[in-house]
């Protein structure tokens, strides 16, 4: 392995801040530079809670000179140009799809997943039937009078985890949403027909480990269990970071005061050296348009 990159505790600081659109201050503009935000952010987490405004807003604002929440709207549901998916539900480009199709399949092995077939088995084949037919299905259009009552974070009634099943294994896509209540169709009907098909799992797992990386700024490409819907090991996941390193998409970083050596994508190396100098990258200085 190449020696590491030795970068002190304040260029850390303010090149891990400006990957993530927050340093020197906000750089983007408008509704095209909402898109670049979003991609700078690499997972834009969503979250139903308001305390003074939804998450991806509040994250979105502090990056984007004139934010306005249409501006996502748009991005998402409109030009379809993100999705959202996962148990810790996020935001990730739509050109990403591929990768995270593999995600999608392996949740099919998880408990709770194969608890909802066990226990909802007709219920999912109804939604998935109804989803077939290229229309959108809210669990709100349920009455739960007519259905089974259940008990769970993820609704009150069995089409609600039906949907949220099928959401959650790929074969349904949020289209919109009302109120923030996800509105679903077939991942069809809402994606690029060539972003449906899954890449190798090798490619998901180096692609989502080098994400992990991305993601930090500077870091490691693990812990990568949850990262990748599967258990593992330590040795596995040392021989992925290996691979990467091998294949010269990241490099060492010696961070001051760290003890263990991190990393970062090969392609920020101009960037972090800009910073280490006490500069700003200009990348970094500039201003999307409108």
């Amino acid at each position: 392995m190449r020696s590491p990159i030795e970068v002190t505790a304040q260029t850390t600081r303010r090149f891990i801040l400006g990957k993530q659109g927050l340093w020197p201050g906000r750089r983007w503009r408008g509704k095209s530079g909402t898109a670049s935000a979003i991609e700078a952010c690499e997972h834009l987490q969503l979250d139903p809670l308001v305390i003074v405004a939804r998450s991806h807003d509040l994250m979105l604002h502090s990056r984007v000179t004139d934010y306005q929440p249409t501006f996502f709207d748009a991005l998402a549901y409109d030009d379809r140009a993100f999705f959202d998916w996962g148990g810790w539900l996020a935001v990730r480009p739509m050109h990403e799809l591929p990768y995270w199709r593999v995600l999608m399949e392996r949740s099919r092995s998880l408990p709770g997943q194969r608890q909802v077939l066990r226990h909802h088995g007709a219920a999912v084949e109804e939604m998935r039937a109804l989803l077939r037919d290229g229309g959108v299905v809210s669990g709100r259009q349920f009455k739960a009078s007519e259905r089974t009552a259940i008990s769970s974070y993820r609704g009150r009634k069995d089409t609600s985890l039906a949907l949220y099943h099928l959401w959650r294994v790929g074969e349904a896509m949020t289209h919109h949403r009302e109120r923030f209540e996800r509105i679903y169709a077939a991942s069809e009907v809402v994606a690029p027909l060539h972003l449906l098909e899954s890449v190798s799992a090798s490619a998901a797992d180096r692609f989502l480990a080098r994400k992990q990386v991305a993601f930090a700024g500077i870091g490691r490409v693990g812990p990568l269990s949850s990262a990748l819907e599967r258990r593992v090991a330590k040795p596995e996941e040392r021989a992925i970071e290996a691979d990467l390193i091998d294949a010269g998409e990241i490099v060492p970083v010696q961070v001051e005061g760290w003890r263990s050596a991190q990393f970062v994508l090969a392609s920020d190396v101009p960037m972090l050296r800009v910073v280490a100098r006490g500069q700003v990258p200009k990348q970094w200085a500039n201003v999307s348009v409108r």
